[in-house]
Formats: structure tokens, C-alpha cells, sequence
């Protein structure tokens, strides 16, 4: 069975780092698994068709003009139909836009889509516009995969029915941290410092890295001998860094941009923040889990079913900074407790969220609208 993946990339991320251990399994399991990777006539080759190529996975970028594209859509169509492609899995509201709207008739090809979460916090926006477009093309889809239960809630599935509906948590190579491996870098000479609290993402307004870094700055005040570094690249970090000077944590936080495999410094961490205001089911998450480190996160998304709601790690409100900060400052304070948390959490991921799992619960609706072909 081919599946072609449809994608337009950003970055190397949590969509991104799902898709690619999805696709790693599906080779394994001995589907064919092909990635168009959508993108800007003028972008070079993205991060994340550079991975793929390195995993030995079949790469086929398509650079078109943005917005909605009827050309480009009908060229991903052509392709998909020259390489004899049994099922179109589109990831993000581009690929869902593009083929989601089309009419049937011409698509022919079985369309499912993952929904990994909207990321627009606040007022109208062009993201938010983007958004609404990408609800209304799932109606046209044959199946759409949530990454976590709590979001069949979200208004803008209200118009789906139950029955187009499916499940599927995102899982990780289970053995990824016992073949983690850390360069020298600038990071890992900073932790080596104090007790260092790590973050990993985009820096954009739905992580709540602004909110982060007020809870820390009174961590520091109650705390003394700790730190804070936040690995990724976005549109808010002037926004950020002035933040970090006018809080005076200059010498307390390091940003040093988009880090190629984050995961492998989350050992270094004391523990991992996730203070995020809207999440899907993060991989990162399940990654901090998987090697051991401790963990405060906000309750979004699927974070508190993933962590046993609390037991596998501290879980505060989104937006709450008191309350962060609290959980900051326990983490450091409760050893013992820490350490079972921990314990339950990379036990919880081990049994219940690797990619292989996953990659067997998609293969099962592939078949479902193929009819069974294998």
C-alpha cells in the first residue's frame, strides 16, 4: 500500500516529529510511504525533507504559490495518480484546504486527515482564517484522526459526525532515549551551571513563553541557583528577549534559536516546562517522558490524560503564572516526589504511546478505505 503524506512544514516541530516516526514505522511495517512536502517557489530544501531523506524516505516537494491553489492542489493530484497512490494523508490546514475542497469526483483518491491541533490564540487573525477554512474542508474528508479525545469537543468539529471520527494518540520511537546523543554545544556548557529549567518550541504566542518567563523570574527570587533555556525560533523573540531584559534574567535565560534534535538535551534538563496555552498531544511531551525528566505542564489538549492527570508530572492552568511558578519551585523542593512522577511517566510512555502502536491504528483505516487492500 502507497500513502502519499501531505504537508506544508514550518520547521521541524511536533507535527513534523510525529509524521516522520509515522512514516518510519509505516517503511517498516513494509507500506510505501511517500512525503510531498509542500512549500514557496523560492524555499530551498525544508528541515523536514532533509530528515526524511536521512530516515530513506521517499521525498517529493511541490513548490506553488500561497493561499488557495487550485493548480497546485491538481498537480499533487497528478502525482499522486502517476505513482499509483492508494490513500492521500494530508497533515495541517494547507494539504486540508487543497484537497479537502475539491470535489470527489476529481479526487477520487481516500483523504484522511490528522488534526495535530490549532495553535490561533486571541483575536481575528490571518492564522484564525486559516483555521476556520481548514474546519470546513474536513467536512469533504473521508476520515479525520484527532491526536487526543478531549479535542471532539472543539466547536469547530461540531459539524463532524461520529462516525468520521477516529482517535489516534501520537506515539515515539520507544527506544529513542537510550540512543540519544548530545553535542557540545552552548546549551549543554549552560546547564552545566545551576539547576536548569529546559523548554522546547516554537516561539510563538501559543506557548506561553511570555507567561514562562514571568513565573520564572519569581522562581529565581525564591529559588536563587537556576536558570532557564528555551530551544526554538519564532515571530515572538524580540518580544522575548526584551522580556528577558526587562525582567533582568539576562544572565539567567538562554534562546539560542531552533536546535536540530531538542530531544537529546531533555537529560540535561532539571525539568521540562511546557506552558503552552492550546496544545494537540505534543511530542515533545512524550519525549521529556521517555527520558526521564521531570515535567510541569499546563492542562491542554491531551497533556493531562497522558500524564495520569498529575501523576506523572505537575499540572497547572493555562496562563496561570502563580501557579507555574509553585510548580517550579516543587519540582526542586520534592525530590522524592518528583522522582516518582517521573518514574510513572516514562513507564506510561513506554506502554502506551510508541510509534509503532500508532503507526498499527492508522494502517487499520487505511485498510477500511481501501477496502482491505493491502
Amino acid at each position: 500500500m502507497k500513502i502519499l503524506h501531505v504537508i506544508d512544514s514550518g520547521g521541524l516541530y511536533g507535527a513534523e516529529s510525529m509524521l516522520l516516526h509515522l512514516m518510519t514505522e509505516q517503511l517498516h511495517m513494509g507500506l510505501q510511504p511517500v512525503l510531498a512536502s509542500i512549500g514557496l517557489p523560492s524555499d530551498h530544501e525544508k528541515p523536514i525533507e532533509a530528515e526524511a531523506k536521512l530516515r530513506g524516505l521517499k521525498v517529493f516537494p511541490f513548490h506553488m504559490r500561497p493561499g488557495p491553489n487550485i493548480a497546485g492542489a491538481v498537480s499533487i493530484l497528478r502525482f499522486a495518480n502517476k505513482e499509483n497512490v492508494d490513500v492521500l494523508h494530508s497533515h495541517g490546514y494547507k494539504g486540508n484546504i487543497l484537497l479537502g475542497l475539491l470535489p470527489q469526483m476529481l479526487r477520487r483518491l481516500p483523504l484522511i486527515s490528522t488534526v495535530h491541533g490549532w495553535t490561533s490564540v486571541g483575536d481575528f487573525s490571518r492564522m484564525r482564517l486559516y483555521e476556520w477554512l481548514d474546519s470546513v474542508s474536513l467536512r469533504f474528508v473521508d476520515r479525520v484522526v484527532l491526536v487526543n479525545e478531549t479535542m471532539r469537543t472543539h466547536p469547530q468539529l461540531a459539524g463532524l459526525s461520529c462516525e468520521k471520527l477516529d482517535v489516534i494518540e501520537n506515539g515515539i520511537p520507544i527506544a529513542f532515549s537510550e540512543n540519544a546523543w548530545i553535542e557540545r554545544t552552548e546549551i549543554h556548557d549552560f546547564t552545566g551551571t545551576r539547576t536548569t529549567f529546559g523548554a522546547i518550541g516554537r516561539l510563538s504566542p501559543e506557548k506561553g513563553f511570555d507567561i514562562l518567563l514571568e513565573a520564572f523570574a519569581e522562581v529565581v527570587a525564591a529559588a536563587n541557583d537556576v536558570q532557564l533555556v528555551i530551544l526554538g525560533e519564532g515571530e515572538q523573540r524580540l518580544l522575548l528577549e526584551r522580556k528577558v531584559k526587562d525582567l533582568g534574567l539576562e544572565n539567567r535565560v538562554l534562546l539560542p534559536g531552533f536546535v536540530a534534535d531538542a530531544k537529546n538535551y531533555l537529560p540535561l534538563f532539571g525539568a521540562f516546562v511546557m506552558s503552552s496555552l492550546t496544545e494537540g498531544l505534543p511530542m515533545v511531551l512524550l519525549e521529556a517522558m521517555a527520558a526521564g525528566t521531570p515535567i510541569v505542564a499546563t492542562r491542554v489538549g491531551g497533556i493531562p490524560q497522558v500524564l495520569g492527570d498529575g501523576l506523572g508530572g505537575a499540572l497547572v492552568n493555562p496562563g496561570d503564572r502563580d501557579s507555574l511558578k509553585m510548580a517550579m519551585v516543587s519540582i526542586l523542593r520534592d525530590t522524592q516526589l518528583t522522582k516518582e512522577k517521573s518514574a510513572w511517566a516514562a513507564k506510561r510512555v513506554r506502554e502506551s504511546y510508541s510509534s509503532r502502536a500508532m503507526a498499527a491504528k492508522y494502517w487499520q483505516i487505511y485498510l477500511k478505505l481501501t477496502n482491505n487492500k493491502v
